[in-house]
């Protein structure tokens, strides 16, 4: 069969992202079917290039891959959808015969409200290569396939206690090796994206056994924790330092950390390879220790971003947050001392936040003093969910508008402060490599540094 996989995302603020799913698809099929990608993300008329790419391949099934339900400033999600529906159209119009098969984040944050919005045939929930490679192969032999399809690893019938994962000597056995996936078609991946910062994305794991109320990492990836070994990272990391215009790596698991003896290991394996690439990660204050903390320096680890989200004890407990202030405290220090840059995000409103509680955060940030924080005001977008905003969402945006101009490293997406197409402007002009927060802390450091 001949498989057209689209990537839509056209997210560049502050950078564009290469989409590392829709490549791990498309080398899971392409063993057995011609496959395709067409990426939207530079394209100046994505609507006229999703028509041409049609009719020019004349595909037996289309993948659309849809990775966010907002845009990074977090404003209303209508715009996105909107321009969702409007790709969906154009396929469905330049190939009518093809089934339409919906996969990505956004899917499976939302899978029936999407797959009605766009009037596809099939919606894939959660990981994509076994489930959309078994979706094909069942197309191929006349089957008749469920509207949606469950990868195995968000089905709730595996989870895992999460203080028993972060206290573990040894990484979770794995029920499906992500070791066996393919590696991803990077042959296919457009090389503007290297030309902007030079980032390009590596999992080490997927799945999240944390249970932040808010969070749809669980959603995506189950609550298994599924990892790579360590050798085999460290492997391609050291690949991708050889392409052209890569320069730095963004370890896109969800926690780092967490299992801490993975962690290490891959630390380990990146020193034995020269630590090859300089690399940001997410990471959790909870199992993040010193020892941690130095095995990612060693290894090339030059940022961290943390999902403090909240200066409010109670906050914090109501969000089941596996960490206490202290240990968001004693992480801070652990950075600054081994030269590790970090962005703490705080996600107000939250949980009924108060206005109070959120002046707390503040007055926690402005103590804490970290590189980098960036601030966004509550959205919850899963359709299991109410779908809403925090309840004081404007007094909450007014407060970060007084606040936040006067603190060098506080950064507010949806104001626009410290954020939107005037700083890409900038990175881009002066050429930055790498995550440009991360330059934003190391100024910061630098005029400390010489401040009296």
């Amino acid at each position: 069969m001949r498989v057209l996989l689209v990537s839509a995302n056209r997210e560049q603020l502050p950078s564009p992202v290469v989409p590392l799913g829709v490549l791990y698809v498309a080398a899971a099929v392409r063993d057995a079917h011609e496959v395709r990608v067409v990426d939207l993300c530079f394209e100046d008329d994505p609507i006229a290039a999703v028509r041409e790419a049609v009719a020019g391949f004349r595909p037996d099934v289309v993948g659309l891959g849809l990775r966010n339900l907002h845009d990074n400033t977090y404003g209303s999600s209508e715009p996105l959808l909107a321009y969702y529906a409007d790709v969906a159209a154009a396929i469905r119009g330049a190939a009518p015969e093809a089934p339409l098969v919906l996969g990505g984040a956004a899917i499976t944050l939302r899978p029936q409200d999407m797959l009605e919005r766009l009037r596809a045939a099939h919606a894939v929930v959660g990981e994509g290569e076994r489930a959309f490679r078994g979706l094909l192969d069942g197309l191929a032999r006349g089957d008749r396939p469920e509207r949606v399809i469950r990868a195995a690893a968000v089905r709730r019938d595996d989870l895992v206690d999460a203080e028993v994962l972060v206290r573990s000597a040894r990484p979770p056995a794995p029920r499906e090796s992500l070791d066996d996936l393919p590696e991803p078609a990077r042959d296919l991946v457009d090389p503007r994206y290297f030309e902007v910062e030079g980032t390009d994305n590596v999992q080490t794991k997927r799945g999240c056994a944390f249970q932040c109320t808010y969070c749809g990492y669980p959603d995506l990836e189950g609550r298994k924790v599924r990892v790579r070994s360590p050798e085999a990272v460290a492997d391609e990391m050291a690949a991708r330092a050889k392409v052209p215009g890569v320069t730095h790596a963004f370890i896109v698991d969800s926690v780092f950390n967490v299992p801490r003896s993975h962690a290490l290991a891959v630390c380990d394996a990146l020193v034995a390879r020269g630590a090859p690439l300089p690399w940001v990660c997410y990471v959790s204050p909870a199992s993040l220790d010193e020892e941690v903390v130095a095995a990612m320096a060693r290894a090339g680890c030059v940022g961290a971003e943390i999902g403090t989200d909240s200066g409010s004890p109670r906050v914090l407990e109501r969000l089941r947050k596996p960490f206490t202030l202290d240990q968001v405290r004693r992480v801070r220090e652990a950075f600054r001392r081994h030269g590790i840059a970090d962005c703490h995000t705080f996600v107000l409103g939250a949980e009924d936040e108060t206005v109070e509680e959120a002046r707390a955060t503040l007055a926690f940030v402005e103590e804490l003093d970290p590189d980098v924080a960036v601030f966004v005001v509550f959205m919850e977008d899963r359709e299991e969910h109410t779908i809403g905003r925090a309840r004081h969402r404007q007094a909450l945006l007014d407060l970060l508008a007084r606040e936040a101009p006067r603190r060098p490293g506080w950064v507010v997406p949806e104001l626009s402060i410290r954020f939107g197409p005037k700083v890409t402007r900038l990175v881009r002009r002066e050429r930055i490599r790498g995550p440009a927060w991360v330059h934003l802390a190391k100024s910061r450091r630098a005029r400390a540094a010489i401040a009296p």
